[in-house]
């Protein structure tokens, strides 16, 4: 095992990918600090690190000043950047000779994910901050207790004895690994769902990710945000920062406490190793433009929802472990459905097709719902603007691709 000080001199190597230029529009004595300990290795070497988190401190309040979308990228990328630097001073700050364990690890994996969830990719470098992390992960030995995650882990007799009297409607059409062109002319071009099955039994994911061991060791000392709340429009929603590790132990294998649901999160660009795990599927290249593909992850226990909502992108939903049920309702559907007044939840709908209240949304009897279990190894194509429900009826871990 690599030493505190042989990790810090291949940490060191990635400082010359480092560009100066891209925090130009920085206040001049977060600038200075920041070229000061960048510009030679001694500097580099010695950094205070009581320095170093005044200028992370200052941008964080800079980033969360106003809406995100108008953050300046100087300011994230400045948040990256003094992230790697901490990083370097807080390895150095350890015996050279000595080895790092879990506890270094973890206040190492903090710094690079707060780097991650708050900064941006720099030029030279965009996956500075992922490399420093794949870096570290070689040395993360911490060992832990197997334990599945299949449905298996959940009482099967829950999935099977649903009452399906509140779930009516037409089965969503299984087509088996269809041709690239069956998929375009059927389903592409007119906007038609559809079930795919033997399109990624390729996928080490399927057999991976139902091993919570895996997940924690390769990625259990790593920040992610969780939500809290049954679903996104109740009123105690919130979200939380915690390690992986934290989250499979805290809302995965317990029923207690509020549901915990790792949503429509970016997971792969944050912790590259998983994406080894998974394949982009050929048929998002049916695109309008070059933009790369949205991958998402959804990880969550059983009971998690997603309320009825619709999406302006292609989405292809791929089911790694455990099932969820899915209603989907096509665009002319829409005023049949309630949509929220609010301009922020107006792609969402206030009916829950599992058991509508036809008292106070009458119109609703006339929709036309199509109905799917998706299982392991499963992919649900949803249409642009197609609304759809989600639930997990087990413990369940989801990728989406969204496209447009």
């Amino acid at each position: 095992m690599s030493t505190a000080s042989e990790i810090y001199t291949e940490l060191l190597e990635l400082k010359t990918r480092i560009g100066f230029e891209e925090i130009s529009e920085l206040d001049i004595a977060c600038k200075s600090t920041i070229h000061r300990f960048l510009s030679n290795e001694p500097a580099l070497s010695n950094v205070p690190i009581i320095k170093i988190d005044a200028v992370l401190d200052y941008t964080y309040e800079r980033i969360n000043i106003g809406n995100w979308k108008d953050v300046k990228p100087y300011l994230r990328k400045t948040m990256t950047i003094a992230s790697y630097i901490k990083l370097i001073a807080c390895i150095k700050s350890i015996e050279p000779s000595s080895h790092l364990d879990v506890l270094h690890l973890q206040k190492l994996f903090k710094i690079i994910d707060h780097g991650l969830l708050f900064g941006c990719p720099i030029e030279k470098e965009p996956q500075l901050l992922q490399k420093c992390a794949t870096i570290l992960n070689k040395h993360n030995c911490e060992q832990f207790t197997y334990m599945k995650l299949s449905s298996s882990a959940q009482n099967q007799d829950d999935i099977q004895n649903i009452d399906s009297s509140c779930h009516q409607g037409n089965e969503i059409e299984v087509v088996d690994c269809p041709s690239m062109e069956y998929f375009y002319k059927e389903h592409i071009l007119t906007q038609k769902p559809v079930v795919l099955t033997n399109c990624i039994q390729h996928w080490p994911a399927l057999t991976k990710w139902t091993d919570q061991s895996y997940l924690i060791k390769l990625a259990g000392l790593r920040t992610v945000p969780v939500e809290l709340g049954s679903k996104y429009t109740d009123a105690e929603w919130t979200q939380k920062l915690m390690t992986l590790g934290d989250f499979i132990k805290q809302h995965i294998f317990t029923t207690e406490g509020p549901t915990g649901y790792l949503a429509q999160y970016q997971l792969f660009d944050h912790i590259s190793e998983l994406k080894n795990d998974i394949c982009e599927p050929e048929y998002c290249c049916f695109s309008d433009n070059n933009e790369p593909v949205d991958i998402n992850a959804w990880f969550g226990p059983k009971g998690t929802v997603s309320p009825l909502h619709h999406d302006p992108k292609k989405n292809l939903l791929a089911q790694v472990v455990g099932e969820k049920r899915i209603y989907l309702f096509a665009p002319s559907d829409s005023e049949l459905l309630y949509p929220h007044d609010d301009e922020l939840l107006n792609n969402t709908a206030r009916v829950d097709p599992r058991c509508p209240d036809l008292q106070l949304y009458p119109k609703y009897k006339d929709a036309k719902a199509q109905i799917c279990i998706l299982k392991p190894g499963q992919m649900l194509y949803i249409p642009p603007k197609w609304w759809h429900f989600v639930e997990s009826l087990s413990i369940s871990f989801s990728v989406s691709f969204w496209w447009e």
